[in-house]
């Protein structure tokens, strides 16, 4: 009642008093010092509670005031691997179109749209990262990515060589929707989650892991695919189940990991 008139909240009053703070609470043995020096005020359009001048403690103070410790570690590591598993599948692009290609019979035109689907669908997974995000959460975004790659993977592993041209494109393009969407989650996860003078060290080792993903993509390439997908002999239906279980496998690190706070 003493804070719930329009009046009392107009912009042209004073500042507030807490009265209605203090009544609730008049027990405490340090009331008569917080009525003293609490005051309520008016910023745009919230209301302040400012106790005798002091810093508001956000969750970037407290994360500051805790400091580095055994979690950046498990950031690093599980951020990392998912983001070895996104180097995995798109570091591989070139030789996996070639084999989709020879596999299917397709046409010229049909060739050389897989790149423009697969990085136009990366384009738009950007695009899509923060609204899932905000609305479900940058852990979730994560997970969604990583499970969705396994499945597309598995999937066009296991298409029969009749299959329509459309549905490879179709795939491609969910590929890259879904190996995009966890880039700007797992960053933005591993910076709102540190403090703030490990986040620098934080993101490098997550990029660091994410740059050996490919070194391993270049090795799984020349030991499944070493004409580069243009044989008959190159086992690129296997490179695609060995991605989703990559995929797939870096899953239960999510278990790990805490939403931003």
């Amino acid at each position: 009642s003493h804070l719930g008139s329009e009046e009392k909240f107009g912009r042209d009053q004073p500042p507030l008093s807490i009265d209605l703070f203090i009544e609730t609470t008049r027990y405490h043995k340090s009331m008569p010092n917080l009525e003293r020096q609490a005051t309520m005020s008016r910023s745009g359009s919230h209301a302040v509670l400012d106790v005798d001048g002091s810093e508001a403690l956000t969750a970037e103070a407290s994360l500051d005031k805790i400091g580095p410790g055994l979690y950046l570690w498990i950031l690093i590591i599980c951020i990392g691997g998912a983001s070895m598993a996104e180097s995995l599948e798109m570091g591989s692009v070139a030789p996996i179109h070639s084999a989709l290609a020879r596999t299917f019979n397709l046409s010229h035109d049909q060739r050389s749209a897989l790149p423009t689907i697969t990085f136009g669908g990366s384009a738009i997974g950007l695009l899509l990262s923060g609204p899932i995000c905000d609305w479900q959460g940058r852990k979730l975004a994560l997970q969604l990515s990583l499970s969705t790659i396994a499945l597309i993977m598995v999937i066009t592993a296991a298409l029969p060589n009749g299959t329509d041209p459309t549905i490879i494109l179709i795939m491609r393009f969910l590929s890259g929707v879904a190996g995009a969407v966890q880039v700007p989650a797992g960053c933005v996860l591993a910076v709102e989650s540190s403090p703030a003078e490990s986040r620098s060290r934080v993101v490098f080792g997550i990029c660091l892991m994410g740059a050996f993903g490919y070194l391993v993509e270049a090795l799984a390439v020349e030991h499944f695919m070493p004409s580069f997908g243009e044989s008959p002999t190159d086992h690129w239906r296997t490179y695609c189940y060995v991605v989703g279980l990559a995929s797939l496998s870096t899953m239960p690190l999510m278990y790990w990991l805490q939403e931003s706070p």
